[in-house]
């Protein structure tokens, strides 16, 4: 009888083990539920234990993966794209970084344009491909941005370290149009009839398909980031992060399909890809900012200030306005080595002189003077620069 006993015994309590682990099994599937839910996560996660606090809501910077996505992605070596964004065959041409267009593109430009047709001619659309093995980061997107009805923008990641985006991108692929259908705005007061940010970790093969660009617009931007590679600004902490490793995204090719590319862009100077970060501190050169303004911030265009060279004409020099002290606009010239008219940015120091510019480009003079390493005053002001002072200055300041 004994064993008997405890035969039912053993056969009892199991059952209560096998009922208390359904139960725990039961609890930690809605808890991970929820925090799918929550996430927008893919639906395969990682088969670790992960840290909630790691599986956070939100990243800090949208537009770079966190450090347990990071976790997920592959080391980054010389090489991150292996296939062409567009059919090359297509592209008219290519404008390089640091292109000038105020107030929108006070600044020089993050991002390079691949451009089909000219703008408002064609309604045409060209496939878009993924540039590598990627993971899909986020996609904004909104509402008459340009002259098409709708505007998106794809940011991803290659590996650890590197991530690009295409702006102006017309339509999604079934794919990523599912990712936006089933995701939610992460952002407060953004909705999917106006504007959003979907936040997303999806992985994309190289070559798929992600969208298609050009229609009314005939061009999209294409840019990349490396967190490994810094710009030097003469304030970094006006900039968010990706500002301050900007880089050009053909170097991320193999030297065959970086030649392609370049063979589109015309710029008659040794650094084909142009220059973003232009900042010489101490000097007049580079990139400037009205009040508390800072270069992070998409509503403070009309704020900016910027003594650069031009991006397709490096020889040439531009004052780029974003407004306050004049309306929006560019003065170009060619630089000179001496004296107090059009000098060149960089010989512009602090100290008691006043400089002026004049161009073909804008009517009137601007004038200038540098009051610390740090503080500039600047008015425009009618007439050329025969004779010339300040009669009501605006401060900059970087």
């Amino acid at each position: 009888m004994r064993p008997l006993l405890f035969l039912i015994l053993f056969v009892l309590l199991s059952g209560c083990v096998v009922a208390i682990d359904e139960n725990i099994t039961d609890n930690e599937t809605s808890v991970h539920e929820n925090e799918t839910e929550i996430m927008e996560q893919p639906q395969e996660q990682p088969a670790i234990e992960t840290p909630r606090e790691s599986l956070s809501t939100f990243r800090n910077s949208p537009e770079t993966p966190s450090e347990y996505e990071k976790s997920q992605l592959s080391e980054c070596g010389d090489v991150s794209y292996s296939t062409l964004p567009v059919d090359l065959n297509k592209v008219t041409e290519i404008t390089p970084l640091g292109s000038l267009g105020p107030p929108g593109h006070t600044f020089p430009t993050e991002h390079t344009f691949i451009h089909f047709s000219a703008g408002g001619t064609t309604t045409e659309t060209h496939p878009l491909y993924a540039p590598g093995d990627i993971n899909i980061l986020l996609i904004s997107f909104s509402y008459g941005a340009t002259q098409d009805p709708i505007d998106y923008t794809i940011y991803f990641a290659s590996c650890k370290n590197v991530m690009g985006y295409y702006n102006h991108v017309k339509e999604l692929s079934p794919e990523l149009q599912n990712l936006v259908d089933d995701g939610k705005c992460e952002f407060q007061g953004e909705t999917k009839t106006t504007r959003c940010n979907i936040q997303t970790f999806e992985p994309v093969k190289s070559g798929a398909l992600v969208g298609r660009v050009g229609r009314l617009q005939g061009n999209f931007d294409f840019g990349t980031f490396d967190l490994m590679k810094n710009l030097t600004f003469a304030n970094p902490s006006r900039y968010g992060i990706r500002s301050l490793h900007i880089q050009c995204p053909f170097d991320y090719y193999d030297s065959s399909m970086k030649e392609k590319f370049f063979n589109l862009i015309a710029r008659n100077d040794a650094d084909q890809c142009g220059a973003v970060a232009q900042d010489i501190p101490g000097t007049l050169k580079g990139n400037w900012f009205y009040g508390n303004s800072r270069a992070d911030m998409g509503t403070d265009w009309d704020k900016y200030l910027a003594f650069v060279n031009d991006n397709k004409n490096p020889s040439t020099q531009v004052i780029s306005i974003g407004g306050v002290f004049t309306d929006a606009g560019k003065l170009e010239f060619t630089p000179k080595t001496s004296g107090f008219v059009n000098r060149e940015f960089s010989h512009v120091v602090p100290g008691g002189n006043v400089y002026c510019y004049e161009g073909i480009s804008m009517s009137g003079r601007v004038i200038v003077q540098m009051t610390s390493e740090t503080e500039l005053k600047i008015e425009h002001q009618t007439g050329n620069c025969g004779s010339f002072s300040f009669t009501n200055p605006t401060i900059y300041k970087r």
